[in-house]
């Protein structure tokens, strides 16, 4: 959502003015400074007047600059662990792009039903989420919807509603089943990140499974009986894909690397009662060193070499670096300290209320912005606030992380959208439709998660 040079001068100026506003002795000057810095990144990331990754950069030059934390303490975020493991998470989605082992495996299991049409089109949806959790929801929604539409090229389908339940289906499929794993989509990881970087708490990739797998599983039946419920249509059976597909040795290795990836992640640290029960703690490698021992190993074997290197998606990951930099400079200096204190001034909320807020609060920003550069405006707000509030960090950060990643409704809301709307099989007016109503439960599902279910794993 670029708006040229007017949005750059809005941003700009709004920090300027809020940042000479706050002058008047309620700040100190670094917290002065590192006001300043948030509204100008919020400014340019929301709008784009920049690309996102260069706003990334300026933000630990600009620290330097006004004396909130020297250059090479602004930069360490950018080398944090939680970036090694999206950096091997993306070199992991890159071999299994290459090989097409992502194609390979929708085409096995889609292959093997055809018959019942509601069923084909949950499996379909069920499919997209699985690869979601580990390539990217944009690559995911791409591959399904290729295979989707041609599952209904010789369809005969009176009301035109099919194409739409399945457009849409796959689009949001993608979007909740990237919320599963902490390498599913840029959001999660930048929370689970700016948690340590902030408070030193560490989630691990099968702690965050256990947050963000409910969500999925329960979201995906939803959006798929309420797709069936808004479009329906006639169409009771669908054929099964005919494909004969063998697997070559070089989709064989990737998926064992890709099988081994899973296994090391979920059990590098267990939870206490799993822990108990086994007699085991888990391996003790870090996700962030499983994730290099991935790389290494996928240059290593040869399914991938240098000219590869380039496919990474490095702007992301400079981006969730610019994130984690401008939320170590808000800690720094004591401005998150400052705005719990402001809100507790105002009085008190209960808990609940609180986690309803900050969900929706994420869902609106994420509409406006990216779902990244949403999380990375407000998760160190949360975070710091919350401590003053008494909730523990780690439950709003988790809200965040998912809420942003909820967005069903517009097309500039997350890249599944924009992928199916490009398609030209459903409508603006449509997609709304639909999206409005799985915003608002996506918002009250993660918070009654967040109530309920969370406090007993983080």
């Amino acid at each position: 959502m670029k708006l040229g040079r007017g949005a750059k001068f809005i941003a700009v100026a709004s920090a300027s003015l809020l940042s000479f506003y706050a002058s008047s002795g309620l700040l100190t000057q670094g917290e002065r400074c590192a006001l300043m810095l948030l509204i100008l990144a919020a400014g340019l990331w929301m709008t784009e007047a920049l690309p996102l990754a260069a706003t990334s950069l300026l933000i630990p030059l600009l620290q330097s600059m006004l004396g909130i934390q020297g250059f090479r303490e602004a930069l360490q975020p950018f080398f944090d662990p939680v970036v090694m493991l999206l950096l091997g998470g993306f070199l992991l989605a890159v071999a299994v792009d290459k090989h097409d082992l992502d194609e390979y495996i929708a085409h096995q299991i889609l292959s093997r039903f055809g018959g019942d049409a509601r069923l084909l089109i949950l499996l379909t949806m069920l499919t997209t989420a699985l690869l979601s959790m580990w390539i990217s929801n944009t690559a995911s929604t791409a591959l399904m919807l290729a295979i989707a539409l041609r599952m209904t090229e010789e369809v005969r389908d009176s009301r035109g509603n099919l194409s739409k339940i399945l457009v849409l289906g796959v689009a949001y499929s993608a979007t909740v089943g990237g919320l599963a794993t902490l390498v599913g989509t840029t959001t999660t990881a930048m929370a689970a990140g700016m948690l340590r970087e902030m408070t030193g708490y560490e989630i691990t990739f099968l702690g965050w499974s256990l947050l963000g797998l409910p969500i999925t599983l329960t979201m995906i039946p939803i959006i798929w009986l309420l797709l069936l419920t808004l479009f329906p249509t006639d169409v009771k059976r669908l054929p099964a894909l005919k494909v004969e597909l063998e697997m070559n040795p070089r989709q064989r290795l990737t998926l064992i690397l890709f099988a081994s990836s899973i296994v090391l992640w979920a059990t590098g640290r267990l939870p206490e009662p799993l822990a108990r029960l086994l007699g085991w703690g888990g391996h003790g490698l870090s996700s962030g060193a499983v994730a290099a021992l991935i790389g290494f190993l996928l240059f290593l074997t040869g399914l991938l070499d240098e000219h590869d290197i380039s496919r990474v998606d490095w702007g992301t990951l400079l981006l969730i670096g610019g994130g984690l930099s401008l939320g170590s400079a808000l800690k720094v200096s004591g401005l998150t300290a400052r705005i719990g204190g402001v809100i507790l001034s105002l009085g008190e909320l209960p808990t609940s209320m609180t986690l309803l807020l900050i969900a929706f609060l994420s869902l609106g920003v994420s509409i406006i912005a990216s779902n990244t550069a949403s999380a990375g405006i407000l998760l160190p707000i949360v975070i710091g606030m919350s401590g003053a509030m008494g909730i523990r960090a780690s439950i709003p950060a988790a809200v965040v992380g998912i809420a942003t990643s909820l967005d069903f409704m517009l097309p500039v809301g997350t890249p599944p959208n924009a992928i199916a709307y490009s398609t030209g099989k459903v409508s603006l007016r449509e997609m709304i439709k639909a999206g409005v109503l799985l915003d608002i439960i996506g918002g009250l599902l993660t918070t009654l998660m967040a109530l309920i279910l969370w406090p007993h794993i983080l």
